[in-house]
């Protein structure tokens, strides 16, 4: 009897979830405000943030853990290149077909994007748990908005807005939790960004909106953003240094913002001052953290604002319109310090070394070693995390664990240093 009462709780909760998944709330200018005020803005803004505390001092090849659950959403971006090799580009037999191909993006970008909405909400439900897929429909509208339109074959910083929606939904929901924060912007999105770079290249989109010479890219600004922060603690390099020709060959596959001066490089020509003064504007400045702000004010201004941007974007459960708790405040990133990630990672080699102090060696037949945990570049242990994202229920704030950094003494880095 009390397992048809279970099943029949499980159906009655699974009657209510909405079916309707995420809708439009902008379609005014004085929506607009009411979206700054919103629930979705500051969590949008604190997971933004939150990754840019955590991911400085970090390389895209670096030591931080890489979850099952993140290694699943990555791979659905296999299957998306799967659809582009099945729909290549129309090869063009003249030149007045050629230019008008340029002009108008190619159209088999069509028959791509009719594939991936036809088959992308399964992959987001392959890719989730079990207990999870009821928020299908709403990460897939996210998701599937984030890879251009179709009609216009254009692709824009709404586009990719519409991807951090669904990066930040997977934490709302708690499918990825404290300990994915770095992989979220290190793995998936840098995954997301070569793939978008591929359409846009392949299919010659053009960009959504008039970003011209001064802006700081045609398409992207995120990877601009989460690329300085990744370069605002120990950075082997200045500001004044990273349109180097030198720094570019060997940092672009380790740091987002070297990628985005490689590729910019790569796709224009002439210098920056001419075709990016916005990003040449950048290598005057003396620091990264400094940098960081200005580019974060930059993006709520002329991305999070515009009402052209802002009546495409749609807001559902997870992303909710309604207004924010009174007295909420923006959650702020903590630059210029080590990341509660790499100070974990400190401490858990401090523990170690201690640890080596203490026993002294033995002889493997008679004593087996004791075993040190470690967080390596695919180890999904890490415990005692002291990320400001909270795993509570799924509408848990991102914001309600505030983190005080300290930084190891220069004692205790000189003894790892020396006994490692």
């Amino acid at each position: 009897m009390s397992q048809m009462d279970d099943q029949s709780r499980l159906m009655a909760e699974f009657s209510s979830q909405s079916s309707v998944g995420p809708t439009a709330r902008i379609g005014k200018q004085q929506d607009v405000d009411l979206w700054h005020d919103s629930e979705a803005y500051h969590e949008l803004i604190a997971y933004i943030n939150t990754v840019s505390t955590t991911i400085q001092g970090l390389r895209l090849n670096g030591n931080y853990p890489v979850s099952p659950a993140i290694t699943r959403l990555a791979g659905i971006f296999d299957q998306l290149e799967v659809m582009v090799h099945a729909n290549p580009p129309t090869v063009v037999d003249n030149a007045a077909s050629f230019f008008s191909c340029i002009e108008q993006g190619n159209k088999s970008y069509r028959r791509w994007s009719r594939s991936m909405l036809r088959d992308i909400y399964q992959m987001v439900e392959n890719a989730l748990p079990a207990s999870k897929c009821f928020h299908v429909n709403e990460l897939g509208e996210y998701l599937s908005g984030s890879f251009g339109n179709a009609t216009r074959i254009e692709y824009g910083t709404g586009h990719e807005l519409s991807f951090l929606f669904f990066l930040c939904s997977l934490f709302r929901a708690q499918i990825l939790q404290e300990e994915d924060i770095a992989a979220s912007a290190l793995v998936i999105f840098a995954r997301y960004l070569k793939f978008v770079r591929r359409l846009q290249v392949i299919y010659t989109m053009e960009p959504a909106g008039n970003h011209g010479a001064y802006s700081l890219d045609t398409f992207q600004f995120v990877p601009f953003l989460w690329g300085v922060a990744q370069l605002s603690y120990e950075a082997p390099f200045s500001p004044r240094q990273m349109l180097d020709a030198d720094v570019v060959s060997r940092y672009r596959s380790e740091y987002l913002l070297i990628g985005c001066v490689g590729h910019v490089s790569d796709t224009k020509m002439g210098p920056f001052a001419m075709h990016s003064s916005q990003l040449w504007s950048l290598a005057a400045l003396s620091s990264w953290s400094k940098i960081h702000r200005g580019l974060l004010f930059m993006y709520m201004d002329e991305v999070l604002a515009p009402f052209e941007i802002m009546q495409l974007i749609r807001f559902g459960k997870l992303m909710p319109f309604r207004k924010a708790q009174k007295g909420r405040q923006l959650e702020q990133a903590k630059l210029g310090v080590m990341s509660p990630l790499s100070r974990r990672q400190l401490e858990l080699r401090l523990e170690e070394a201690e640890q080596r102090q203490k026993d002294p060696p033995v002889e493997p037949q008679k004593k087996p070693a004791k075993s040190v945990r470690q967080i390596g570049p695919w180890s999904t242990e890490f415990s005692d995390s002291e990320s400001i994202l909270f795993a509570g229920s799924t509408s848990t704030s991102l914001t309600d664990v505030s983190v005080h950094l300290q930084s190891p003494s220069k004692d205790d880095v000189e003894a790892v240093d020396t006994q490692l």
